[in-house]
């Protein structure tokens, strides 16, 4: 009995409905199919694409679709796609402060350049994507210090507004650098500003230039390396004239790292003359200041002892403060008769 009703519900489950087509049966066992897997070339397309434009997976997924897998090609959309996005994201953050950020220095023979490139928190300046942003405006504002015409026996220091900055290219023919800003607030999320620029320039023959970038990022073990964009929260620039007996190569890069130490820690509005004497803690004048190392000795003690070197002139950023960080709005920070 109990047979025969098992089998007369198995016939029923397969009989055809009373009013209604016939069902296909499914193989026995294959409720579900699994995607076909991806192919490696594929996965290596989205890890690079992923890598290059640092957008979500799911994003340089769309693209490479999109893009019938050209990698090229996805990465010109997204680039496209974060650029549009970042436009409408800046009109929407622009009254965002942005007290964080990065100076970044570039130094390149008799030549180098800082720039400062703000954003609203540390933690974004810690990001990869703001600080290529750096990078980029420190190359675009050596490009231009480079096309410059040569400076006279004294040197020249010139300084750029956040709109003369937006202007310039990331190289020849580059994207400007307005647009650059637009691409990493699309993908950053916070407002990014481009804050100001300046450069240095000094006779190959008698000139050299300090360097020194302070804050969270990595230290450096020594001066800031000829063709390497330095970053930190603070930086400054120094220029020096050179006589004999000139010092040697190591000597001389090592005390314009230390001089320029000294102006981003004391912070002086005006470089003063040999033989000023300080006038209390408060000293603007930085041959007057003691020297941070040795507060016994004077900057401008410290080299009439070394002799052979003589101050044309310095910078200092502060990164997120563009009124106190610019050194060189004060009327003697600069040699008399320089550009």
């Amino acid at each position: 009995m109990r047979r025969a009703a098992l089998g007369a519900l198995s016939g029923a489950a397969r009989a055809p409905l009373a009013h209604g087509p016939v069902l296909p049966q499914a193989p026995p066992g294959r409720w579900f199919r699994a995607a076909p897997p991806a192919r490696a070339a594929d996965k290596e397309a989205l890890l690079e694409l992923r890598r290059r434009t640092g957008l979500p997976f799911v994003l340089c997924r769309d693209a490479l679709l999109r893009a019938r897998g050209d990698p090229q090609q996805a990465e010109a959309w997204l680039q496209e796609q974060a650029q549009r996005q970042g436009w409408s994201r800046a009109t929407a953050v622009q009254g965002r402060r942005t007290p964080a950020g990065l100076v970044g220095l570039l130094r390149d023979g008799p030549a180098a350049v800082m720039v400062e490139v703000t954003c609203e928190t540390d933690f974004v300046a810690r990001n990869a994507e703001f600080q290529r942003v750096v990078e980029q405006a420190a190359l675009g504002t050596m490009e231009l210090c480079r096309a410059a015409p040569p400076p006279p026996a004294c040197g020249t220091r010139h300084l750029l507004r956040a709109d003369e900055l937006a202007q310039l290219r990331t190289g020849p023919g580059g994207d400007l650098l307005s647009d650059k800003v637009a691409l990493a607030i699309g993908k950053l999320g916070e407002n990014v500003r481009l804050g100001r620029a300046a450069w240095l320039r000094v006779p190959e023959d008698d000139g050299h230039i300090g360097a020194y970038a302070h804050g969270w990022l990595p230290a450096r073990a020594g001066p800031v390396a000829v063709g390497s964009v330095a970053m930190g929260t603070h930086g400054a620039l120094v220029a020096w004239r050179v006589t004999p007996p000139r010092p040697p190569p190591a000597e001389l890069e090592e005390l314009g790292r230390l001089v320029a130490q000294h102006v981003v820690a004391m912070a002086p509005t005006a470089l003063g003359a040999p033989g000023d004497v300080a006038r209390g803690e408060d000293e603007p004048r930085l041959l007057a200041q003691g020297f941070v190392r040795d507060p016994q000795r004077s900057v401008g003690d410290l080299l009439a002892q070394r002799g052979g070197l003589a101050l044309r002139g310095f910078l200092r950023f502060r990164a997120g403060d563009a009124d106190e960080g610019d050194a060189g709005d004060g009327a003697d920070t600069w040699e008399r008769g320089s550009a």
